[in-house]
C-alpha cells in the first residue's frame, strides 16, 4: 500500500509522527492523522454519479425547481464533507467527496433529501439511481466530468449495471464489495420505499445528527410523529449499514 513511501512511522495517542517521508515538506506539520496522510499519498475519493429516476416524467413546469433542488441538496451536504458537484445531461450529476469514508452517507442522503423537496402535489416521489465508487484518482481537472481514476471507472460502470436498483457501491477492495453487497440491496429497498414525511425526517436526521425533539420543531411534527416516522423508516438499520461501511473502509486504510 504504497510502503515506498511511508518511513519510520510511529503512532502516538493515536496521532502520527512520521519522518523521512519524500512529501513531509508538503504538510503543515508533523503531526497528522493517520487517514489524512494516508488519503494524502494514495489520493483516495469517492465518486457518486446518480441519474434522476424518471425524468422524462418530470412535468415541465417542475424541472427548474428539479435541479434547483438537486443544487440545495448538495450545499446542505457540505457539513458533512467538501464537494463537488457537476450536472450533466439535464437529468445527471456527478460527485466527488473527498472524504470517502463519509461517501456513502452523502449517497443515500442525496436520495433522501431529493425525496424530500419533491412537490407535495406531484405522484411521484423525486429519486435517483446513485452508484459510488471508491477508489484512486490519477487526473484532477477543474471539470469533474474531465477527471480521471479508479474511482470515477468504479462508480461509471456501478450506474451502467445497476439494473432496476437505485442503489450501487463499489470500492477497490473485493472483499468488501462483497460483504456490502446483500446489505446494500436491503438498504436500497429501505430508502426506496420511504414516504414523503419518512424521508424528509431521515434527511433532518442523518444530515444533522439532531434529536427527535429538534427534528419536530423543524418540521412542525410532534415528538411522538417523527419516532414513528423513523420506526417506520428503519432508521437503526440504516445507521447499522452506515456504520459498517464506514469501519470497513477504515480498517482497510489502516493496514
Amino acid at each position: 500500500m504504497n510502503k515506498a513511501y511511508l518511513y519510520h512511522l510511529k503512532i502516538t495517542q493515536k496521532r502520527l509522527i512520521f519522518e523521512n517521508h519524500p512529501k513531509t515538506a508538503d504538510f503543515p506539520n508533523k503531526f497528522l492523522s493517520l487517514y489524512h496522510i494516508l488519503r494524502y499519498i494514495m489520493q483516495m475519493i469517492g465518486v457518486i454519479t446518480a441519474d434522476i429516476v424518471a425524468s422524462t416524467d418530470v412535468p415541465q413546469q417542475w424541472r427548474d425547481k428539479l435541479s434547483a433542488a438537486i443544487r440545495e441538496v448538495v450545499s446542505d451536504l457540505q457539513v458533512i464533507a467538501p464537494l463537488r458537484m457537476e450536472l450533466f445531461r439535464g437529468d445527471s450529476v456527478q460527485i466527488v467527496v473527498e472524504r470517502f469514508e463519509e461517501a456513502l452517507r452523502i449517497a443515500l442522503l442525496f436520495r433522501a433529501g431529493l425525496k424530500s423537496k419533491t412537490p407535495t402535489e406531484s405522484t411521484m416521489l423525486w429519486d435517483a439511481r446513485v452508484s459510488l465508487g471508491v477508489g484512486e484518482i490519477s487526473y484532477r481537472s477543474d471539470k469533474i466530468l474531465e477527471s480521471d481514476g479508479e474511482a470515477f471507472h468504479l462508480s461509471g460502470r456501478g450506474l451502467d449495471d445497476i439494473g432496476k436498483h437505485r442503489l450501487s457501491v463499489h470500492t477497490r477492495w473485493q472483499h468488501i464489495n462483497e460483504e456490502m453487497q446483500v446489505s446494500t440491496a436491503f438498504a436500497d429497498d429501505i430508502v426506496s420505499n420511504w414516504t414523503l414525511p419518512q424521508a424528509q425526517v431521515a434527511y433532518e436526521i442523518l444530515l444533522h445528527n439532531t434529536t427527535q425533539k429538534e427534528v419536530a420543531f423543524a418540521t412542525n411534527k410532534s415528538e411522538q410523529t417523527v419516532s414513528k416516522l423513523m420506526s417506520a423508516a428503519k432508521k437503526k438499520l440504516i445507521d447499522s449499514y452506515l456504520q459498517r461501511y464506514s469501519l470497513l473502509i477504515m480498517r482497510e486504510m489502516a493496514k
